[in-house]
């Protein structure tokens, strides 16, 4: 019995060698009619220089750290629609890019993981930056940790040589 692929996951960072792997994602999305669920992670960064956080209550700085992590998310979901329109222009005959964007925080291997396992994917779209052998030999790609991590099948487009 051959697997059906009717949900996928397409993890992007926006990056330039996304616009490979979208293609990819809305190919393999038109051919088996499958939804495409688009994913972008906004990396947590340890804030190395507390002294700003000295002029606010517990409360006040918990406040504004929520108020930035909306408007990051609002930024990167308009910047993630621009982001399909560019593509969705160069491919005219791909009737749809996504049908649900998604940004979340943290980890971007854990958030990948977890994003496809809680909205049932069947298979997870992404491309690689080449960041060079060595750079991933010593710290290893997002890409290669979700392809190991992963319970289902991960597709990874790698970047072209310019």
């Amino acid at each position: 019995m051959l697997p059906e692929i009717k949900k996928i996951l397409y993890a992007t960072d926006l990056s330039e060698n996304s616009r490979a792997s979208l293609s990819w994602a809305m190919a393999i999305a038109r051919k088996h009619d499958a939804s495409l669920l688009m994913l972008n992670v906004i990396e947590e960064r340890v804030s190395t220089s507390p002294s700003v956080q000295i002029y606010f209550t517990d409360k006040e700085w918990k406040d504004l750290q929520a108020r930035l992590d909306t408007e990051a998310v609002d930024i990167m979901k308009k910047r993630m629609e621009e982001f399909c329109n560019e593509v969705q222009s160069e491919i005219p005959d791909c009737p749809y890019v996504a049908d649900e964007t998604i940004v979340r925080r943290g980890n971007p291997v854990e958030q990948i993981i977890s994003t496809a396992k809680d909205h049932h994917c069947d298979i997870i779209v992404m491309g690689t930056t080449g960041a060079g052998r060595i750079a991933g030999a010593i710290m290893g790609s997002t890409a290669r940790r979700v392809l190991r991590r992963s319970k289902v099948p991960v597709f990874v487009i790698p970047m072209k040589d310019k």
